[in-house]
């Protein structure tokens, strides 16, 4: 196994060296291009033991109109269907594609516009006209791909439009998984910005208000990257490897390839990262908050959180409930909360085996047969004191399993967690849809979890193993 890695990782290096003629890598601002992008993503996905068809599908009759697709799994599997998150990109789930094809026909798909799918001209002035951007797009996606009903699973601003997709077409999704998801909370009555950045003799006032204007004339992460020219790929790079430490943490290889992919996807023309304003406010607050729209949904529905996401669960229990009062559950599976331990707001990159059992729970009586195991030890990275032990589900502790491979009692995850949890303003679609603080009237952003300094020790976690709640 690891030797058909190393050759693979090779073959994408070799393909990497020979991209560019040497005079157009060094002459130009922007080091970066399609067709690096396309390559360093194959880098990447090297790092997976399961084949995988890429593609790029058409869902318009334009050049730049297509959506870049990864497939793996069984053709006469169940279909499902992953989009990434804001600023992200379909080969974050890398570490998901082994074990998700094993139950699954896996489709890691980038949105119009966003990764390695086309850039058309972002020409939407409103939410309908975003929101019609994408959705249209997946659609057409969608029947090209001959695909007729999916689990539909979002991350982040990705479960926003997951669920509006659900919505929409309810017909085409046989299960909604949204994972840590963008604008579901709707903003109180009693909401005011912090005194601190609304005071005008502030000087974060003024960065405040000054943020404000420039997120309302679309400036985005990828504007500051692009506008860094040959010194984007060491931001992204330093990012890559501070942000991503949380749960198992990257490797050097995964993390060596991840940057270049990040940097890729982040630097490529503007498209639509420009959405982001049209969608959510200052503080992460939603213009169309999922609360109050939601209880009209006719499929089932999971959410996951992290444990130290910064995305609140408490939204996501609060539509469960509403829908609940509203048509009651529609199944056993319907109308469930998971949280996933020592995990952040990108709980398949932190804990990969975690949130794949999280998913195939709830999705388990989709499948045409018991669903298979995690995938086998060594095809997922782990650290060294965990890397032979059992997968647990919320009966077992990940203190337990930390004793059990001679861990001390006293240097096991509770201290490990308070030394490796990330801020909740680490990563880009934090720093782009937050704007930092907690609120005057006590309410953290729009869903984002209102933080005390006990919340980061793991001895205040309810159960060890994920944990589900039906609300």
């Amino acid at each position: 196994m690891a030797e058909a890695t190393a050759e693979r990782m090779a073959q994408a290096e070799q393909a990497e060296n020979s991209q560019l003629p040497w005079w157009v890598r060094y002459m130009r601002w922007r080091p970066t291009s399609h067709e690096e992008g396309v390559k360093a993503e194959r880098k990447l996905l090297s790092l997976c033991s399961s084949p995988v068809n890429i593609q790029d599908v058409p869902v318009g009759p334009k050049k730049h109109e297509y959506m870049h697709t990864i497939t793996s799994g069984a053709a006469s599997a169940p279909n499902l269907v992953c989009i990434p998150g804001y600023g992200a990109g379909a080969s974050f789930f890398f570490r998901n594609v082994d074990g998700l094809s094993r139950n699954y026909r896996t489709h890691l798909v980038d949105l119009l516009g966003t990764g390695l799918s086309g850039r058309p001209t972002f020409r939407a002035k409103n939410l309908q006209q975003t929101e019609d951007f994408f959705l249209n797009a997946l659609s057409k996606w969608r029947q090209e791909q001959g695909i007729d009903k999916m689990v539909l699973v979002g991350h982040s601003l990705g479960g926003f439009l997951a669920a509006t997709y659900a919505l929409r077409h309810p017909e085409h999704v046989e299960h909604l998984v949204l994972v840590c998801p963008a604008g579901v909370a709707k903003k109180p009555e009693d909401y005011r910005d912090p005194h601190v950045v609304s005071s005008p003799w502030t000087w974060r006032g003024q960065l405040f208000r000054l943020a404000k204007t420039m997120w309302n004339f679309g400036m985005t992460p990828g504007v500051v990257v692009r506008s860094l020219g040959p010194w984007g790929p060491n931001l992204i790079a330093k990012y890559s490897r501070n942000r991503f430490k949380e749960g198992l943490g990257l490797t050097e290889d995964e993390v060596a390839a991840f940057e270049q992919y990040f940097y890729h996807i982040m630097a490529a023309n503007g498209s639509g990262e420009f959405a982001l304003r049209h969608i959510l406010q200052p503080f992460a607050w939603a213009a169309h908050p999922l609360e109050g729209r939601l209880q009209d949904l006719k499929v089932p529905v999971t959410f996951i959180y992290g444990e130290y996401d910064w995305m609140d669960p408490k939204g996501g229990k609060r539509v469960c409930a509403d829908i609940k009062a509203s048509r009651g559950p529609l199944s056993a599976a319907d109308l469930h909360v998971a949280e996933i331990p020592s995990a952040g707001h990108y709980p398949f990159l932190d804990q990969p085996e975690l949130f794949l059992q999280a998913l195939v729970q709830q999705t388990k009586y989709l499948l045409p047969q018991p669903p298979q195991s995690m995938p086998p030890p060594g095809t997922t990275a782990r650290p060294t004191h965990l890397s032979n032990a059992p997968l647990t589900d919320s009966a077992n502790s990940l203190n337990d399993m930390a004793v059990e491979n001679g861990v001390g009692k006293h240097s096991s995850l509770d201290e490990m967690a308070v030394e490796n949890v990330v801020s909740k303003h680490s990563s880009l679609d934090e720093m782009a849809v937050e704007g930092g603080g907690s609120t005057a009237a006590g309410h953290g952003g729009g869903g984002v979890r209102d933080w005390k300094p006990n919340d980061l020790r793991m001895g205040n976690m309810r159960k060890y193993g994920f944990r589900t709640e039906t609300d």
